[in-house]
């Protein structure tokens, strides 16, 4: 017994840490799970999510992907009235520099106990996030919490084949409005598989979004959210996690205007328009 404890403790030793920590979360992983089954409302929940992943899947998406060429759904052609407009949906994200946040940043004239919670709660997802000492230096991309901003580009992705969707939306849009006060351009991945939420992987994600901040006219602010986000995926209506989204969002968080895929020359003048339109509104609520 003595030499088979010795020889199971060497074992664990010889582990990598990468594979030490992933050990871990499967643990946790299981645990939760455990509570899960427990739990009459979460038993529910969970065989609806996975009817729900089991009836589509990746090829499903693909095939999606293949004949609407990435348009889930077409952009509109005006601002959705502010009265009308839902909110984006609240999330803890991670700047590419480890810092934690609230996104959409709450507005500071509607603050309230319930934002100190949410600032308190970003803090507490994200303390695993790997630190850096270092700065982006371009772009306003490391250090600082968000701040809310007249008019908001959102471009969103779940997976890296997205990206060139998102700059077909974001270069042109930062390149129009360069220099100008009350915008802002965000990044947003959404990563929900587990073992890239795991060091040194998040790590590396964390630097890929620092190292591309200069690439826009305008600076951009690259965030990630690590954790499964099916929510989200309701809310907005993102059924299809191939392609990009993009989202045009006011200082209060309400969403204003959408667009998915690559954009056509008509989308592109629509969402440089409404943004305009944006920000004439704002300035007309701050007199």
């Amino acid at each position: 017994m003595l030499a088979l404890a010795r020889h199971r403790s060497a074992l664990r030793q010889a582990l990598p840490a990468a594979a030490q920590a992933l050990a871990a979360q499967l643990q946790q992983e299981r645990g939760m799970k455990l509570f899960e089954i427990f739990s009459k409302e979460q038993r529910a929940k969970r065989k609806a999510q996975l009817k729900e992943e089991m009836q589509r899947g990746y090829f499903d998406d693909f095939r999606d992907f293949r004949d609407s060429k990435g348009k889930v759904f077409r952009a509109p052609e005006r601002l959705v009235p502010a009265s009308h407009a839902p909110a984006f949906p609240r999330m803890q994200v991670v700047q590419s520099d480890g810092s934690p946040a609230t996104f959409p940043p709450p507005d500071a004239s509607s603050s309230s106990n319930s934002d100190s919670q949410e600032a308190a709660g970003a803090a507490a997802a994200a303390a695993e996030a790997p630190s850096s000492s270092s700065s982006s230096g371009d772009g306003g991309e490391a250090g600082g919490g968000l701040q809310p901003c007249a008019a908001s580009l959102v471009c969103l992705a779940f997976r890296a084949g997205a990206q060139p969707m998102l700059e077909a939306w974001a270069s042109p849009f930062s390149e129009h409005f360069q220099g100008r006060s009350g915008v802002a351009l965000y990044e947003l991945a959404i990563v929900e598989g587990m073992v890239l939420r795991m060091w040194p992987f998040k790590q590396l994600l964390l630097r890929s979004g620092a190292g591309a901040a200069a690439k826009y006219a305008l600076p951009c602010r690259h965030l990630h959210h690590f954790g499964d986000m099916q929510a989200l995926r309701q809310a907005l209506q993102l059924t299809n996690l191939l392609t990009g989204y993009v989202f045009l969002v006011d200082s209060r968080g309400r969403l204003r205007w959408r667009g998915s895929g690559n954009p056509s020359a008509q989308e592109l003048q629509t969402l440089l328009r409404c943004t305009e339109e944006l920000l004439a509104q704002e300035q007309r609520q701050q007199r």
